[in-house]
């Protein structure tokens, strides 16, 4: 990060520290942590339950990749039951290899419930004016990990019984493009 785009921050945080204060600004000033105040500057403005508000920093661009470059090769959606199903299958990922198909019901990540795991995801392009958009983007980043890490599925294909399967996240996007509510569309609509 070049040294305008670290004042930038600093500049950033400190109206953000005198407007809202905070230990997390306050600890990032002591310990002159850029990346520091750029997550609690991040993790400030995602509070704020306002789709316009937003943070352009690239000191925040690693983090991002690491943290959401693995898929597990599927999509998947919410149903009016509470149901979540797979609504896409990546051929030849992680999910395809370990027999999860179209259709298949996730009922568990890493043994937590998946609705435990939607309503405790913080997804990377908050914050959100409304729930429903909010859902959609925590159906998104829910299955997004750091690549090469282990994560254990317990899904229900249709007509079958529930299996558990490890899968190891890979590097593909894919599944996150498939699944954007951008799919398909090429703006000029």
């Amino acid at each position: 990060l070049s040294e305008d785009g670290i004042g930038a921050v600093r500049t950033c945080v400190e109206v953000s520290r005198v407007l809202f204060g905070g230990p997390r600004f306050e600890e990032a000033e002591r310990g002159d942590d850029p990346m520091a105040y750029a997550l609690a500057l991040r993790d400030f403005l995602w509070s704020i339950p306002d789709a316009h508000i937003g943070l352009d920093t690239p000191l925040l661009d690693d983090l991002f990749y690491r943290e959401v470059s693995g898929g597990l090769g599927m999509a998947i959606r919410e149903l009016d039951d509470g149901r979540v199903i797979v609504n896409y299958v990546l051929e030849g990922g992680p999910a395809d290899e370990a027999g999860i198909v179209f259709g298949a019901e996730i009922l568990e990540i890493n043994d937590q419930p998946i609705q435990q795991v939607l309503d405790q995801n913080v997804p990377w392009s908050s914050p959100f004016s409304n729930q429903a958009s909010r859902r959609l983007q925590q159906l998104r980043y829910a299955i997004r990990f750091p690549v090469e890490e282990d994560v254990r599925v317990t899904f229900r294909n249709p007509d079958g019984e529930s299996a558990t399967a490890s899968l190891v996240a890979e590097p593909e996007f894919d599944s996150l493009s498939f699944s954007s509510l951008y799919s398909g569309t090429t703006g000029l609509e």
